[in-house]
């Protein structure tokens, strides 16, 4: 597996891997890829012989806030520390930063996916002695 950071990602490798996860209220705007991933902080992307196989996107201003907004393994190539070297590359590149924050679905149904979370450091915010809010469109 290789990793990069590069911006230049090809929209349609995008499109096959946010549609493989099942992020289809992404893809229904493919024009919208161009945008989020040049306009995002920081973008890590995984590589396996040439095939876009994982993408971490990272939002915020750099300095006192990151928000991991993507975070997406092929399923294909799940369960083989993509993931968590995804993670781990963003966690390094956002040492110097007070809030990191990720958001994931339900944890009732994707405990592993908090599981790899925890390991890491994270924390549900209500045990920080926070409330996060959010409005999904």
């Amino acid at each position: 597996m290789d990793i990069s950071r590069s911006r230049d990602l090809d929209h349609a490798a995008l499109i096959r891997l946010y549609d493989a996860v099942g992020w289809r209220s992404y893809t229904r705007r493919p024009e919208d890829f161009g945008p989020m991933v040049q306009n995002a902080w920081l973008v890590i992307s995984a590589w396996d012989a040439g095939e876009l196989v994982g993408m971490a996107r990272v939002v915020g201003d750099g300095v006192t806030v990151a928000y991991i907004q993507d975070l997406l393994v092929d399923p294909d190539h799940q369960r083989r520390g993509i993931g968590r070297a995804l993670l781990t590359e963003v966690l390094d590149e956002t040492s110097h930063i007070r809030q990191v924050y990720i958001t994931t679905d339900d944890p009732l149904w994707n405990r592993h996916v908090v599981k790899l979370y925890r390991s890491l450091g994270f924390r549900p915010t209500s045990d920080l002695g926070c409330t996060t809010l959010a409005i999904m469109r």
